[in-house]
């Protein structure tokens, strides 16, 4: 509480009721601003300074992917395919799942540290640039599917 800090929750689901109540009850509802589905993520992500996934499972997030376009550091639990795009104390921070004190901890660290928010969200920019552009991923398919058809043409001239 000793932190200047405001949380904007964007989306929808089945516990968005209850998680109003919870933040009033903390007595948080001044901090929490409870936005719904935004079909605006860009302007959203444009005006935050860090970006927080703190789920229980994922595939591999487009959101974190858009935050790093956005130039956002990124505090992220390190589930699924998160940590293709996040690296730990470069572009952000990876958490273990379900543990609270850690995804405390992070967001202490960059919330006190606006030099460190800039480097992470420089460096998730970068990395979005370098990787996840679309020129990118279209270069990156094509160099898997060379491999492929030229693995193939050699193992075919051996036999």
């Amino acid at each position: 509480r000793d932190l200047e800090w405001g949380l904007d929750l964007v989306g929808e689901g089945p516990l968005e009721h209850e998680t109003t109540r919870l933040a009033r009850v903390l007595g948080l509802a001044d901090r929490v601003r409870f936005l719904g589905y935004r079909s605006d993520p860009a302007e959203i992500l444009g005006a935050s300074q860090v970006f927080v996934l703190s789920s229980r499972s994922e595939g591999f997030p487009r959101s974190i992917l858009e935050a790093m376009r956005a130039g956002l550091p990124v505090v992220a639990s390190d589930v699924g395919g998160v940590s293709e795009a996040v690296s730990h104390g470069v572009n952000g921070l990876l958490i273990p799942c379900h543990d609270a004190a850690a995804l405390t901890a992070a967001l202490a660290n960059l919330i006190r540290n606006a030099r460190t928010r800039q480097l992470f969200g420089a460096a998730a920019r970068q990395t979005y640039d370098a990787h996840f552009t679309l020129n990118a991923m279209v270069q990156k398919t094509l160099a898997v599917y060379d491999n492929v058809v030229l693995g193939t043409a050699k193992s075919t001239k051996v036999q």
